[in-house]
């Protein structure tokens, strides 16, 4: 079986992670993946990594008739509550009131759906939050039960410079 290009954008990522937990994460991601195909929401059992539950965030992708993705928040951990300006558990993307903010929510998971591996993000924050910090360092992970139709992203999201 052939390696999945997720696993190699994975490997590669963590060399470039600055936060331990951004690499705790992305460890966990690589144990459960297999060699050639993305791993399954199934395979990601949130209590072997509780320590990063309240920053952790899980989007369902719904596909429309026409093949256009719709982004689902299901979970977000607490941290991610406290930061968000807005309520954004079990709500979609494209009813959040947040203008060109929006955007950043759907087009980094985009971005994801399009290339079938990892994106990363470090650097100033692109949207409001309610907490004050220095930069934000966030991971977005394709999952896909199937093992090629991504069908959640989780995510795991840094606030710098908050406990």
């Amino acid at each position: 079986m052939s390696r999945h290009p997720n696993l190699a954008a994975l490997e590669a990522l963590l060399a470039q992670v600055r936060h331990t937990d951004v690499a705790t994460f992305l460890r966990h991601m690589m144990a459960i993946h297999p060699p050639g195909r993305l791993p399954a929401r199934t395979a990601f059992d949130p209590l072997a990594v509780p320590a990063l539950l309240p920053g952790l965030v899980l989007v369902r992708i719904e596909y429309r008739p026409d093949g256009a993705p719709r982004l689902f928040i299901k979970v977000a951990g607490e941290r991610i509550r406290d930061a968000a300006p807005m309520a954004m558990m079990n709500r979609y993307v494209d009813e959040l009131l947040l203008g060109g903010e929006r955007r950043v929510i759907a087009d980094t998971r985009q971005t994801v759906i399009d290339t079938g591996t990892a994106y990363y993000w470090y650097g100033a924050p692109r949207m409001k939050f309610k907490l004050d910090f220095a930069n934000l360092e966030y991971v977005h992970c394709p999952l896909a039960e199937d093992g090629e139709t991504i069908d959640h992203i989780l995510s795991f999201f840094h606030y710098e410079g908050t406990a």
